[in-house]
């Protein structure tokens, strides 16, 4: 998703802003599309972000793609997620099948092998008519780092409608191909 997402900016304007340790809000809605360097807490605040103007939208439209890495992850904003599903289309989490999410009838699993690309990426894309933007990261470190916090990510956000839209069709594609793997 994370080399993907950089081939879909090539057409417009990616700003790399280095390493960052926070992304302020004025640097996420000032700028469409960027690339950064960052650990946990950053991505975590960049999601929340994301997350927050979905929650605000409430529209029953869209949908919303969401990376763990880990199921286990999610765990600590399930509630959100949750909360979430209520207000959205439909709500895709992916992640290795750590742990077990809970059952929401706009909430579908993607369970992620741990061989695959996508298991160390973290995600957040939200697309919709009225709100798009995509947050996608891939994990540098792994699981192996000694303090989870401290893993580095090279990470890309964007709200450019083009981009989010290719992402959410990539992430469509893989819930597809998931379903035909386990059908």
């Amino acid at each position: 998703m994370f080399e993907l997402a950089l081939q879909a900016a090539q057409e417009s304007r990616l700003e790399d802003l280095g390493n960052l340790a926070i992304v302020s809000r004025k640097t996420f809605d000032e700028r469409p599309t960027f690339r950064f360097r960052a650990k946990v807490p950053c991505l975590e605040y960049v999601s929340l972000m994301i997350e927050n103007a979905l929650l605000l939208r409430t529209h029953r439209e869209g949908r919303v793609y969401a990376g763990f890495e880990k199921l286990s992850r999610m765990e600590y904003v399930a509630d959100r997620f949750l909360r979430i599903s209520d207000v959205s289309e439909r709500v895709y989490v992916f992640g290795m099948p750590d742990w077990t999410p809970p059952r929401h009838p706009n909430l579908g699993v993607v369970k992620l092998k741990p061989a695959t690309n996508l298991a160390r990426e973290w995600f957040v894309i939200a697309h919709s008519n009225k709100y798009n933007a995509a947050l996608v990261a891939v994990d540098e470190d792994g699981f192996d780092t000694p303090v989870l916090d401290e893993r580095n990510f090279r990470s890309f956000k964007s709200t450019d409608p083009a981009i989010v839209a290719r992402l959410a069709e990539a992430a469509e594609d893989l819930i597809d191909q998931s379903a035909k793997t386990l059908g």
